[in-house]
């Protein structure tokens, strides 16, 4: 089992466990939620998002909220995003660049993963799979 974590982690990106994303608290316990940060235009973003949009029934499935942020704008790429302020996600993520990144927040608001090159969809929904709360059958 350890060896299947680690080749996700390397595969995936960083898996991260706890530090909160207090500006996504609407989305505890009921959500699971992927932020994508960077610019709209970046070859990264466009193949992050065209992979997710093929993949609507297995987001809505996962329970699963997906958000675009570039600059001082946040779009809903799957489900909704109301109310939502670019610079505390920022800020709650730790982006510190301009570049491409992809941080996957829990139902308990925790950061489970983050990435700064695309996460494939079979990836990321086997590592969502693998969450406690999935399989405790909480979706």
């Amino acid at each position: 089992m350890k060896t299947i974590a680690a080749a996700l982690a390397v595969t995936l990106g960083t898996i991260v466990q706890a530090s909160a994303m207090d500006s996504l608290s609407q989305y505890d316990w009921k959500n699971r939620v992927l932020v994508l940060f960077g610019d709209p235009e970046d070859l990264d973003m466009r193949r992050q998002i065209e992979l997710l949009r093929a993949q609507t029934d297995e987001l809505s499935e996962r329970d699963m909220i997906v958000l675009q942020v570039s600059g001082d704008v946040v779009k809903a790429i799957h489900g909704r995003g109301d109310n939502l302020h670019a610079e505390k996600l920022r800020a709650d993520a730790d982006i510190q660049s301009d570049g491409f990144h992809a941080i996957l927040v829990g139902k308990d608001g925790g950061v489970k993963l983050r990435s700064n090159k695309v996460v494939g969809d079979v990836e990321m929904f086997d590592f969502i799979d693998r969450m406690p709360m999935r399989r405790a059958g909480q979706s």
